[in-house]
């Protein structure tokens, strides 16, 4: 009966320890949606990741310095202005080009794409997709008052439109978008 019990007590997973922490699950990387008037924004819930975010803001050569990052997908059923240029009503992909090797900052781009989704949930490398560059500029973050855990999407309420909020774990960015 000893050398039983001494088996079972030496069986993988036969007893489980009360002082081993369990390994949280890191949550899906999912699709998610957030509307305003006429406009839906899709987004993936990208797990934080400082040292690739760091990175990208970094001017330099590496690997995160020379991709593109094609972070959401924009619907309007209306035109909207983002600072003088005009989007049509259509779809978009919103896409962060990192800092490049002369520190020039990283820029903000709308690009103008076929319908349909780009965004493969469970794939934070999603390729950026081809199609039209309607408007591109620089894109400042600053230093969150919180620290997401993952990518955060809001389109706040403005006089004239609404915010593009942009918050991916300490690093937050706006832009306005208006009617």
């Amino acid at each position: 009966m000893t050398t039983l019990a001494l088996l079972l007590l030496l069986a993988p997973g036969a007893q489980a320890t009360e002082d081993a922490p369990a390994t949280p699950k890191r949550p899906a990387i999912a699709i998610q949606t957030v509307e305003a008037a006429d406009v839906r924004v899709f987004h993936l819930t990208m797990p934080w990741g400082p040292e690739t975010f760091a990175a990208m803001e970094r001017a330099g050569e590496g690997f995160y310095n020379r991709r593109s990052w094609p972070f959401a997908r924009m619907e309007t059923r209306k035109p909207l202005k983002v600072e003088e240029t005009t989007l049509p009503a259509g779809n978009y992909a919103l896409v962060f080009h990192p800092n490049t090797p002369k520190d020039e900052g990283m820029s903000l781009e709308v690009r103008k794409i076929a319908p349909g989704e780009f965004l493969q949930a469970g794939n934070v490398m999603t390729r950026t997709p081809e199609g039209e560059t309607v408007w591109r500029a620089p894109v400042e973050f600053t230093t969150a008052e919180t620290t997401a855990a993952a990518l955060e999407i809001q389109l706040l309420p403005d006089a004239a439109g609404f915010l593009l909020d942009v918050h991916y774990g300490d690093r937050q960015t706006q832009k306005a978008f208006r009617d």
